[in-house]
C-alpha cells in the first residue's frame, strides 16, 4: 500500500491499538490483581510496573515472559505493539511544550527527571540549565571548581555539559536552545537536535565565539534553556526497519 493511502486509512479507521501499558492495566484489573502483586509475582521493581503500565517504559522480552507466566498469555502476545478497540475517528493534537506548572508536576511524579531540580529556574514553558563543572576547550580540560571565570577567546570553541542530569521517557523529547546572554554576545551553543525519547544524563553542546571579544562564562551560569514535550505515542527503543512499497 502506498504511503499516502496508507495514513488515510488509518486517520479514518474505526480501530484504536491500545498501548500494550493499557492493555496490561486492563488485564490486571480482571484478575485481581494490582501492581504490587505484579512486581511481587515478577520480581520486577513497583516502579518499573507503573512505567510499564503508564507508557514510559516498553516490554521487555524477559518481561513478556514473565506476563506470560502470570496472565496465560504467551510471551509473543505482549511483544505485541497494540491490542485492537473500537474509537470515534479523530485528529491528533499537535505536540506542544509543557508549561512550568506541568515541568514541576512532571518532575514530582517521577514521569521526567531533572536532577537537580529548581522550581525558580522554570521559565513560562520551559526550565534554565547551568553550566557544568568541566569545559574542554582544544586539547586542555579545565576544570572550574574554584575558578571565578574561563574565558572564551573569539574564534575558539569549547566543549560542556550541563550541571543537571536529565531522563525522559520514551514519549518525551526534550529542546534545547542557548540563553539570551549568549547570542547578545554573539556566542553560538549548538548540539544534538533534540534530546532524544529514552534519554539519561548531562546535555552536551558546544559553545563558539563568533564575536569579537573575548566571552567569560562562569561556574554554575545558566547556560541553555529547556523545553519538554510530550509525544503523541511511546517511541521504540533502537533502530526501525522502514519497509517500503512500489506501486
Amino acid at each position: 500500500m502506498a504511503a499516502g493511502s496508507r495514513g488515510k486509512r488509518d486517520t479514518e479507521s474505526t480501530t484504536e491499538r491500545t498501548t500494550p501499558g493499557a492493555h496490561l492495566r486492563a488485564v490486571l484489573k480482571r484478575l485481581g490483581l494490582d501492581q504490587v502483586a505484579v512486581s511481587k509475582a515478577t520480581g520486577v521493581s513497583r516502579q518499573s510496573v507503573n512505567n510499564i503500565i503508564n507508557g514510559r517504559q516498553p516490554i521487555s522480552r524477559a518481561m513478556a515472559g514473565k506476563l506470560g507466566r502470570l496472565t496465560g498469555h504467551s510471551s509473543d502476545y505482549w511483544l505485541s505493539e497494540g491490542f485492537g478497540r473500537k474509537r470515534t475517528p479523530k485528529r491528533l493534537a499537535a505536540a506542544a511544550p509543557l508549561v512550568n506548572h506541568e515541568i514541576a508536576s512532571a518532575v514530582r511524579k517521577g514521569v521526567i527527571a531533572i536532577e537537580p531540580f529548581v522550581a525558580g529556574r522554570l521559565r513560562c514553558a520551559s526550565i534554565d540549565l547551568t553550566l557544568g563543572d568541566e569545559v574542554v576547550i582544544g586539547p586542555d580540560t579545565i576544570n572550574l571548581a574554584g575558578k571565578e571565570f574561563v574565558s572564551l577567546k573569539p574564534g575558539c570553541a569549547l566543549r560542556a555539559t550541563t550541571a543537571e542530569t536529565i531522563e525522559l521517557p520514551y514519549d518525551y523529547l526534550g529542546r534545547f536552545g542557548a540563553v539570551a546572554r549568549l547570542t547578545t554576545c554573539c556566542v553560538i551553543l549548538s548540539g544534538d537536535l533534540h534530546v532524544e525519547p529514552g534519554f539519561k544524563g548531562p546535555v552536551r553542546f558546544i559553545l563558539f565565539n563568533a564575536g569579537h571579544a573575548t566571552f567569560q562564562l562562569r561556574p554554575g551560569e545558566t547556560i541553555g534553556t529547556l523545553e519538554v514535550l510530550p509525544l503523541s505515542t511511546t517511541a521504540k527503543p533502537g533502530p526501525v526497519t522502514v519497509v517500503s512499497s512500489k506501486i
